[in-house]
């Protein structure tokens, strides 16, 4: 199952890693996420069903610029 490490610039705050992974586990073909606040990262394990671009213009539209590591 792949996984993908984004970079988030403007996670600064616990609830902008909470709004990040509410917008992440609503996703379809998002298996597991998690937010690395200190590190401004979240980590993705999803199907083959949804490409890291689709998941960084979900964030993206949720006012979080998101950028595959």
């Amino acid at each position: 199952m792949p996984e993908t490490t984004f970079h988030i610039p403007n996670l600064q705050t616990q609830e902008d890693a909470d709004a990040v992974m509410f917008e992440l586990q609503d996703l379809p073909c998002v298996n597991q996420a998690d937010v690395n606040l200190p590190e401004h990262t979240a980590w993705v394990s999803h199907t083959r069903m949804i490409a890291p671009e689709d998941i960084a213009a979900a964030l993206q539209e949720a006012g979080y610029e998101a950028t595959p590591v």
